[in-house]
């Protein structure tokens, strides 16, 4: 149920950013004309890190193991709506990530569709929100937190 109020939080605050565009975020992190190239997987070095943030809400990926097509992530959102969702299972074919099992974390019971894609030559997430809304967030590659600090 953790990972359902990641979701609703980056819905929230992209339907805010959305309504008032003095909100928007810069284009480099919030906008339709994102930068997305390459092939390849994540780094294979584990764990590997992402995050951003749309107004007051911060979020971070951190991918704690992948195989080339498969993989396990934890996901948290920090701010006005906090929550986790930890160990979810993924698949990535052409760049393309997919949630298969959420952990319990409550994922489809949202009834959001979504995309998630890994851009190999800048080393970012982009995490396109089609429905209920339509918005899109770049994550940054960053350090991971030390041990117990996600």
């Amino acid at each position: 149920m953790g990972f359902v109020r990641v979701l609703f939080a980056f819905g929230l605050s992209l339907v805010v950013a959305e309504e008032s565009p003095s909100l928007r975020g810069a284009p480099s992190t919030y906008g339709t004309a994102v930068t997305c190239s390459g092939n390849g997987g994540f780094s294979s070095e584990k764990p590997v890190c992402y995050g951003g943030n749309i107004l007051f809400q911060k979020y971070t990926l951190e991918v704690t193991n992948f195989d080339g097509s498969e993989g396990v992530v934890n996901m948290h959102a920090d701010g006005a709506v906090s929550g986790q969702c930890d160990g979810a299972q993924f698949q990535s074919s052409d760049n393309m990530i997919t949630i298969e099992n959420d952990n319990g974390c409550g994922i489809g019971a949202m009834g959001l569709e979504y995309k998630v894609r890994y851009c190999p030559d800048q080393d970012h997430v982009i995490v396109n929100v089609m429905k209920p809304f339509d918005a899109r967030v770049v994550l940054k590659s960053q350090t991971c937190p030390g041990a117990g600090e996600v």
